[in-house]
């Protein structure tokens, strides 16, 4: 499969695409308001002297936005043709305008489906908000179709805000794309889920939410003519990593057989008393793709409910990618020797160990690294930042894909990994 990049005319050699054209998708990497070389421009910031005159965030959304536009344009998509976005926030406090500018650039009767986190630091000093989206081609010959829903309530921003800032889920080139989706209704979090003055212990959290808002993805689902079964990849946000194992206990429940690529994060989230957030991407029924579970030898095997990777059509979902075996934790080989501290880089040993699973699960795909067209980086310390895309550079020259990188806000679901990576990569014809 061709594969198209953009490019910011002005960024240094070996930096990451702006954006990356595979087939009928245009994969979008985190969208900053900055230049790659003088950082947040004026345009893009209050007037001196004059804080509380206009707003900071409406400010950097719509330079994002306003760049997004020509660079969707330049790849023979748009804005309106956006089948997912996420955005990922430092100041909670910036969300209700963030939400409201999505007015101004998309059709508030069909929005894409959203997911809304908070991070602790983006890799621009100053930068608040960080933005990726998923869109299609204007020529599609799959094309983007709004999911009627009949089965779940209506969303809480509506009564929030006053109309849909996102839609629950959408359809376009063979896939279902729903929202990020926690434990809540039209008026907000459910009553379930709001804590008891007394009754604090009546039930475990975790359990309670994650069974909730799989069921409610289930019907979300059906509405657009799909089943559990059919999902290829799912994301998972926890506020406490440490709800991991009974998390993982629901899920497989749900998906006993089979189940999609998946990618787990701690974050904390937008809505008040809500401990996990799910978004799913499922294979169309009507459309012309297949689920297929990729496995090798040649890469360690994921502990808990999750393949390797999914392959779906045109395009390889890698589940999360961290420098571990799932023996020992963090592996051998990508651990600094305790007696010589000061001899190895703990960053550039675990994205090497990284770099190499992922060419052996694609490779077994069908595919090879070189042909990523997604990848976000997730950090425990945005110092490590550079000196693991070093490595990147070196590994696939001018291949590196469009890149959302952030800082976690808390620890990796094996100790001692300061890095994944959530990728996505076209499959060769």
């Amino acid at each position: 499969m061709k594969i198209e990049f953009a490019h910011h005319p002005d960024a240094p050699a070996g930096s990451p695409p702006l954006a990356a054209r595979a087939g009928d998708h245009v994969f979008v990497g985190g969208q900053l308001a900055a230049h790659p070389i003088q950082g947040i421009p004026s345009e893009a910031k209050l007037l001196p002297n004059y804080y509380w005159h206009g707003s900071s965030i409406h400010k950097q959304l719509t330079y994002i936005y306003s760049n997004l536009d020509n660079v969707l344009k330049g790849l023979g998509s748009s804005l309106g043709k956006c089948v997912k976005i996420n955005s990922y926030h430092t100041d909670p406090s910036e969300v209700d305008m963030a939400l409201r500018v999505r007015k101004e650039w998309f059709d508030i009767e069909g929005p894409p489906p959203s997911s809304l986190l908070i991070v602790p630091e983006l890799p621009v000093h100053g930068a608040s908000v960080s933005l990726d989206m998923t869109t299609l081609a204007d020529d599609s010959e799959l094309g983007r179709e709004l999911v009627q829903i009949k089965s779940v309530q209506q969303i809480g921003q509506v009564a929030a805000i006053g109309w849909s800032v996102y839609s629950q889920a959408v359809r376009g080139g063979g896939f279902v794309f729903t929202r990020g989706t926690t434990p809540t209704g039209p008026r907000g979090p459910i009553d379930e889920i709001v804590p008891h003055p007394e009754l604090r212990y009546r039930r475990n959290p975790i359990r309670f939410q994650t069974e909730y808002v799989l069921d409610y993805l289930k019907m979300l689902l059906d509405d657009a003519g799909c089943t559990l079964g059919d999902v290829v990849r799912a994301e998972i946000y926890l506020v406490d990593m440490s709800d991991f194992a009974v998390f993982d206990e629901v899920w497989s429940r749900y998906f006993p057989d089979d189940p999609p690529a998946r990618i787990v994060i701690q974050s904390p989230l937008a809505v008040p008393h809500c401990v996990v957030e799910i978004e799913l991407v499922a294979v169309d029924p009507a459309g012309p793709y297949k689920k297929e579970i990729i496995s090798t030898c040649n890469a360690p095997t994921p502990l808990g409910s999750e393949p390797q990777a999914v392959r779906a059509g045109p395009f390889l979902f890698l589940s999360s990618q961290l420098a571990s075996d799932y023996e020992n934790g963090l592996a051998e080989e990508a651990r600094i020797d305790p007696n010589f501290p000061f001899h190895a880089n703990a960053s550039k040993l675990q994205t090497l160990y990284i770099l190499k699973n992922v060419r052996a699960i694609c490779e077994a795909a069908g595919t090879s690294i070189g042909n990523l067209v997604k990848r976000r980086a997730i950090h425990t310390d945005l110092n490590d930042f550079p000196e693991a895309e070093v490595h990147w550079r070196n590994a696939i020259p001018n291949r590196v894909p469009p890149t959302t990188a952030f800082r976690t806000s808390g620890p990796l679901a094996v100790p001692g990994c300061t890095v994944m990576y959530d990728l996505t990569a076209a499959v060769e014809d």
